[in-house]
């Protein structure tokens, strides 16, 4: 049930509505402090509102190692007695849509769903919380509206952002349906550095983690347990970053380490000396494999990396759009992508040019603040790869700009200048 699209309204920096539709590689650009990070996390909010029993709106709690403060800090300019929009919409087998808005009572220090809409299998529903907000043992008294028009008043139960209970069940029959966004993963750009040693996991490991700390026990099982096929997919992946080189998992005694070896040679290097750039992309390409070793499923993830391409020389970055393409192709796993990097993007759009790409595969939004307001534009790409519609001029021109004033001050030293 991949997430398809998200929208978000007077939420932190945006004030304005956004709607942003998520491909199968989306990428997300901007200058720094524009609004870059709230955009692409804003799913991971988005989901503490599904499968959970808190009673509240959202369970923040869940926003770990990323957190807020509390619900101000959520809305726009940080207000005690305002509200903000979150909405999502998820393809599969039931598709379904969601907006909610949420609004925070500063009195109470609580949060509240002010109206909710949803639509599963062309039925609507809408909520509407009554102004004086009616506290009664049931619930709150929602303005109940069938398919736009007004059903019933009654208490309603909610658990995070969904209605439940016997008392609104047999008013909406979706109410136990469990609905839900998906698998959504996060990967920080600030990753875990490697320790020269590490512990066989006791059990199967669960994840790659925010922080790719998990990674070297995925590696350790499978050399331990496993059949290495997984270690041998990663040096598939990794021959594109680095060449010659490839990773193994070794006992140290009854730890582990991971360790760089090159072809022709009985060196062994660990990963904690090797250069910064392995280790930060090294998350990635595990989650990549376990992804392709999952197959294309029903559950089909999102998958939301942070500046993938720090530390990185140019060249790997071109590497790593390929990598998207090639697991979004062969998985389904959809990729949230926030990047500073022209050579990513120049690589997405040279793939759509030579038609290995159709350009609905591809969404690259670039958001952009100005006197403290957020925007989240989408630019339009053509089958040939070129940029239009919502690309701002001047954008990635600085290398252009450098090379000119480069010659000009050659040109000046060598007395050529007119």
């Amino acid at each position: 049930m991949p997430l398809s699209k998200i929208v978000l309204e007077n939420y932190r920096c945006f004030r304005d509505r956004q709607e942003i539709e998520l491909a199968p590689v989306t990428v997300v650009l901007g200058k720094n402090n524009s609004g870059k990070s709230v955009l692409t996390r804003a799913p991971l909010v988005i989901a503490t509102g599904f499968g959970t029993a808190n009673t509240a709106p959202l369970d923040l709690d869940w926003l770990l190692p990323v957190p807020v403060d509390g619900f101000p800090d959520l809305i726009f300019e940080q207000s005690t007695h305002g509200r903000f929009t979150l909405g999502a919409e998820v393809d599969g087998p039931t598709p379904f849509a969601i907006a909610a808005s949420i609004r925070y009572v500063d009195e109470d220090r609580a949060a509240y769903v002010s109206s909710l809409r949803l639509t599963v299998e062309d039925d609507d529903i809408d909520f509407q919380l009554r102004p004086t907000i009616e506290v009664t043992d049931r619930g709150l008294m929602y303005e109940i509206h069938r398919q736009g028009h007004l059903d019933v008043t009654r208490p309603v139960t909610f658990a995070g952002l969904l209605p439940r209970g016997d008392n609104i069940a047999d008013l909406w029959p979706h109410a136990e349906k469990d609905l839900w966004l998906g698998p959504i993963r996060f990967l920080s750009a600030y990753r875990t550095w490697p320790e020269r040693q590490h512990r066989l996991p006791i059990g199967k490991p669960r994840a790659v983690g925010e922080q790719g700390q998990g990674v070297h026990g995925i590696l350790a099982d499978d050399q331990a347990r496993g059949s290495g096929e997984l270690i041998d997919r990663v040096n598939d992946l990794l021959a594109h970053i680095v060449p010659e080189w490839r990773i193994e998992e070794i006992p140290v005694g009854p730890l582990w380490s991971t360790v760089l070896t090159r072809r022709g040679s009985t060196l062994k290097v660990n990963l904690a000396d090797a250069g910064t750039g392995l280790a930060q992309v090294l998350p990635v390409l595990v989650q990549c494999a376990l992804d392709e070793a999952r197959g294309d499923g029903d559950d089909t993830p999102l998958q939301i990396i942070e500046e993938p391409e720090m530390h990185l020389h140019p060249a790997a970055h071109a590497a790593l759009a390929d990598l998207y393409l090639d697991t979004a192709r062969a998985t389904g796993t959809r990729f949230l992508i926030e990047s500073h990097s022209e050579t990513l993007l120049l690589r997405l759009r040279r793939r759509i040019a030579e038609g290995s790409c159709p350009p609905e595969v591809v969404a690259v939004y670039v958001v952009e603040q100005k006197q403290g307001v957020s925007t989240a534009q989408r630019v339009s790409i053509d089958e040939l790869g070129n940029l239009g519609a919502g690309w701002p001029d001047g954008y990635f021109s600085q290398d252009y700009r450098e090379a000119r004033a480069l010659a000009a001050a050659q040109l000046n030293r060598s007395g050529y200048a007119s």
